[in-house]
């Protein structure tokens, strides 16, 4: 599936946490691991508790000392320091994704502060825009555990469009790859949780209210099923579910179940890509779950 994997570092131990998952996808895909250090602009003292990497020769030294670790392990390395400090480390690391031939770049999401907004907001915004990189988004808990990889259930939500389902492809890919089963989701708001046009006339009118997103309710579960056949055809075990509720709290709840290892969405539309960078469901997704979250960016047709 993914030949050549883009993983930036920032020279922290809190970062190397993702390299575990690195080497697990790695080896799966038989992939080429490059290694990234952008040195920063007018960058502090430290980063995350650890020394912050200021010279070329010290990214350099960091990065040959990290793809040694890797390739004792069997993985294939190779590593890139950008010389000129940025002070758009997001747009740099874009900008490499596509100057190295990435088809995955991995990211990790940790702390607070600056380098957190970087590394949850603007790199995977940019990269994911560009529409021609998949973007890795793994969690790195408090106290730096490494991540592990090891999916059994892979968690796709649907909303009924075409866009969305390019998912589909990705995940029977990794399902394949790590034994794993999908678990395909779509989310039908209540009276009290819908959103969008239908939502000032709701309340006052409950009922009607009620009878439309019943109707859409069997129409999802028909969906997904339909979807679910031809996907164990291509011999995948598929569960489907219907919750109803609020969206992205529906969703941060099936994450959050213990077999839910990978999450697969696909971001499609100008307008759909503007609201997930504008808090709505897949931000919140990603700022609460525990489980790596695979980004791709689609075209509308």
């Amino acid at each position: 599936m993914y030949k050549r994997m883009l993983v930036p570092l920032d020279g922290s131990s809190l970062a190397e946490a993702v390299l575990p998952l690195v080497e697990r996808l790695a080896a799966a895909c038989q992939a080429t691991v490059v290694l990234l250090h952008i040195l920063e602009r007018s960058a502090p003292a430290t980063v995350h508790g650890d020394r912050h990497l200021t010279t070329l020769e010290q990214a350099e030294g960091y990065l040959r000392e990290t793809a040694a670790r890797l390739e004792i392990r069997g993985a294939r390395t190779r590593t890139h320091a950008h010389e000129a400090p940025e002070g758009d480390v997001a747009r740099s690391i874009a900008d490499h994704a596509i100057e190295e031939g990435a088809d995955l770049i991995v990211l990790c999401t940790h702390g607070r502060g600056r380098v957190r907004e970087l590394l949850f907001g603007s790199i995977a915004q940019q990269v994911v825009r560009r529409g021609v990189t998949p973007v890795l988004l793994a969690r790195v808990a408090e106290d730096r555990a490494p991540i592990s990889f090891a999916p059994r259930i892979i968690l796709v939500p649907l909303d009924g469009t075409r866009g969305a389902e390019a998912a589909l492809g990705p995940a029977r890919g990794l399902a394949a790859l790590f034994g794993a089963g999908l678990h395909l989701v779509m989310v039908v708001p209540t009276v009290g949780t819908i959103r969008g046009d239908k939502a000032p006339t709701a309340p006052w009118m409950p009922r009607a209210t009620e009878a439309v997103l019943a109707l859409e309710e069997r129409e999802a579960a028909a969906y997904l099923e339909g979807l679910a056949e031809e996907t164990r055809d291509l011999g995948f075990p598929v569960t489907t579910e219907i919750r109803r509720g609020d969206v992205s709290s529906s969703l941060v709840e099936e994450t959050r179940e213990p077999d839910t290892g990978l999450v697969v969405i696909a971001t499609h539309g100008r307008s759909g890509l503007q609201a997930i960078w504008a808090g709505s469901v897949t931000a919140r997704v990603l700022a609460q779950t525990r489980a790596p979250v695979l980004l791709l960016r689609t075209v509308d047709v």
